[in-house]
């Protein structure tokens, strides 16, 4: 599903917290997650304050629209990841690295809604039973 512009900035003008109740429903929806890669296919995360963070987002879109933001379209690219590879592969790392999630980081001074893996795992499923 592709995002308009008027949708991404429409969005983009919410507040962390909308941001995040609308990323939980539309991940449940398609089912995948989107996050940054540089080109060694490396995750990227954001360094805040001695705390590390990994940004995802619903739609490939705003992943893309961050990316312009801080000006690293060059050097990162957008990664889409299924629910099953997240919560199999993904989900332990961030754990054993002490690494939360920052759902929906808009610019580098508002990194959307940060919550711990347990928090968006626990969030997400709830989501997910709606679409049983």
């Amino acid at each position: 599903m592709k995002q308009t512009d008027k949708e991404i900035n429409a969005m983009v003008a919410q507040t962390s917290d909308v941001r995040y109740d609308y990323s939980l429903k539309r991940i449940a929806d398609n089912d995948s997650l989107w996050c940054l890669s540089s080109e060694e296919d490396v995750y990227m995360f954001i360094q805040e304050k001695g705390v590390r963070l990994f940004p995802i987002w619903p739609f490939k879109e705003y992943a893309g629209q961050y990316l312009l933001t801080l000006g690293f379209e060059k050097d990162c690219r957008c990664v889409e990841i299924g629910i099953e590879k997240f919560t199999n592969e993904i989900v332990d790392y961030l754990c054993d690295n002490g690494i939360q999630i920052c759902v929906f980081p808009i610019s580098h001074i508002d990194y959307g809604k940060i919550v711990s893996v347990n928090t968006f795992a626990e969030d997400l499923s709830v989501e997910l039973e709606n679409y049983i």
